[in-house]
């Protein structure tokens, strides 16, 4: 980088009042300023490019090497409308084009107290549902290319129904992502407001060395693909203290396998998060790697998913770490993605054409959770999904408004190999086809009257080598008998598992039955559990070692 000399001449934009001028030619002459302004700054040898307070309507910025570009208080990007005012390349899969761009570039920061509005409510076509997710077939519009199988059936996406609340369509054209940075190195976003974003917010393609930090995003939560933060194939990207509202995922990583970097070295620590999606996600393009992540000291709130990982092609997920998060889930009627589950992983090819991956090494700890559906820990026959943990989990579990329209259903979108959304008794935690799993220190706790679909506390299926430890819960619905109970749930249910220890568990209050083993073989232990308020402590034979339980076995 070439130092400045003191002589270099002050890079400030100040905002022009262009009554006399239509809107294109307002847009393309407010963006060639702003644009020889930061080219001239770069020409220079570097330096700070400010815009002081006022209303810019822009078409495509394009983002330089060693230049700040600095948004005094009161300063109010908005995109033009027009598609002829971006660029016609990095084209999105409904025609977006980028507002910020950044490529190839480095030392670059984006900073102030000013901010960008996307003018999403202005571009969508807010008074209409969504007609199409982006790439899905015309035969399954809003389901991801297979047939649902849903509890409710015909009556499960009724577009004849109330659809105020589903997400709001797409129109020909809209702008987006806000702020894209293309195999960029040494990038700063700071303090900044993005807001009403039409599209994606702020998006991360090949890049290294990334800080983005107290950045607020507030987005409108009906407004698709207006992701938070998107990282892909990013390696050393460190997030703080953020506070994002976004309909689509609020945080989302996620790896192609034709970039020449993977996705590894992501930290996320202070944030406050909602989504109308996923308030953090790992996927679904999952063709590359994605390693090395944590998450620490965060709340989520408002989300119809919380914690999630869909993983759906050949690249492998290992080393993830969320800590020191509490959680709040709730379900949203139509065609979201995401059935309020508090924490997600799954594994699924994405068609009959997928060599899956790997998702291994993958630790919950000191989650608190409130939600309107169970954990889900779900492997495809083909996955391998492996060295789960979940430590110091509080979940606590009710219904909610949108029950009797869309619970009760397990949702593994996208996938085209099974029924991407399929009907089934929920459990509290429920773990299929997984290696390795260890639940410790697990507290679960059920609302008074929570739908009938809730069945077990815990469910593992197909589980190989599983611990059990300071379970403290029950079954969904206490000891009664009224039609429609799922009567053979249990706190615990193990069907074909193998390699099986319980201990240091507690029944909680109106336990029928606290254990039940099906088809499973080489139990191990059974010991220091607290069994008095449950009416039968195992059903059927087991081959368990037991001691220290209460009362004695």
């Amino acid at each position: 980088m070439t130092e400045r000399t003191e002589s270099a001449p002050p890079f400030r934009i100040e905002s022009v009042t262009e009554s006399n001028r239509d809107a294109r030619a307002a847009a393309d002459l407010a963006t060639d300023r702003i644009q020889r302004a930061i080219d001239a700054c770069c020409d220079a040898g570097g330096g700070t490019v400010t815009v002081a307070s006022g209303e810019y309507v822009l078409g495509t910025v394009h983002l330089r090497s060693d230049v700040t570009l600095r948004l005094e208080a009161g300063v109010r990007l908005l995109p033009a409308k027009s598609k002829s005012a971006y660029v016609n390349r990095h084209v999105g899969p409904d025609g977006e084009r980028p507002f910020l761009l950044a490529e190839g570039v480095e030392n670059v920061t984006v900073v102030g107290e000013g901010m960008i509005d996307g003018r999403g409510t202005e571009i969508m076509d807010t008074d209409e549902p969504i007609r199409q997710h982006s790439g899905e077939s015309e035969g399954h519009p809003l389901v991801s290319n297979a047939p649902h199988r849903a509890r409710q059936g015909d009556d499960y996406l009724d577009r004849s129904g109330a659809t105020d609340e589903w997400p709001v369509a797409k129109p020909s054209f809209r702008p987006g992502p806000m702020i894209y940075l293309v195999d960029c190195e040494r990038v700063s976003i700071r303090d900044i407001t993005l807001r009403d974003m039409p599209a994606w917010t702020l998006s991360l393609d090949d890049c290294a060395d990334i800080d983005i930090r107290g950045v607020t995003i507030r987005n409108h939560m009906q407004i698709p693909n207006c992701d938070g933060i998107a990282i892909g194939n990013s390696r050393n990207v460190r997030i703080a203290d953020c506070a994002i509202e976004s309909c689509d995922d609020a945080i989302t990583l996620v790896s192609y396998d034709d970039r020449k970097r993977d996705c590894a070295h992501v930290t996320v620590t202070n944030c406050t998060l909602a989504s109308s999606a996923c308030a953090i996600k790992f996927g679904s393009e999952t063709s590359g790697d994605i390693r090395h992540c944590t998450f620490d000291n965060c709340v989520v709130y408002g989300s119809n998913r919380g914690l999630g990982i869909q993983h759906r092609d050949g690249g492998s997920i290992e080393h993830v770490s969320f800590s020191n998060i509490t959680v709040e889930t709730g379900l949203l009627p139509g065609p979201w993605w995401g059935k309020a589950e508090p924490i997600y992983v799954t594994s699924v090819p994405r068609d009959e054409d997928t060599d899956l991956g790997a998702v291994r090494n993958v630790r919950f700890t000191n989650i608190s959770a409130d939600g309107e559906n169970g954990v889900l820990l779900h492997g495809h026959a083909d996955a391998t999904l492996e060295k789960l943990r979940l430590d110091s989990i509080s979940l606590s579990i009710d219904g909610g408004r949108h029950a009797a329209a869309v619970g009760g259903n397990v949702d593994l979108q996208p996938t085209a190999v099974t029924a991407p959304i399929y009907e089934d008794a929920i459990a509290g935690v429920h773990c299929e086809n997984v290696d390795d799993l260890e639940l410790t220190d697990v507290s679960l706790e059920w609302g008074e009257a929570v739908p009938k679909y809730f069945a077990h506390g815990i469910r593992c299926v197909d589980v190989e080598g599983v611990t059990i430890d300071g379970f403290a819960g029950r079954h969904a619905q206490p000891v009664r008998t009224e039609a429609g109970d799922n009567e053979d749930a249990m706190a615990i249910s193990l069907e074909n598992t193998t390699t099986s220890t319980i201990r240091n568990c507690r029944a909680s209050p109106g336990t029928r039955t606290f254990l039940s083993t099906a088809a499973c073989t080489d139990e191990r232990l059974f010991v220091n559990n607290d069994l008095t308020d449950a009416e039968t402590p195992i059903e059927g034979d087991s081959g368990y070692r037991t001691a220290g339980n209460v009362p004695p076995l």
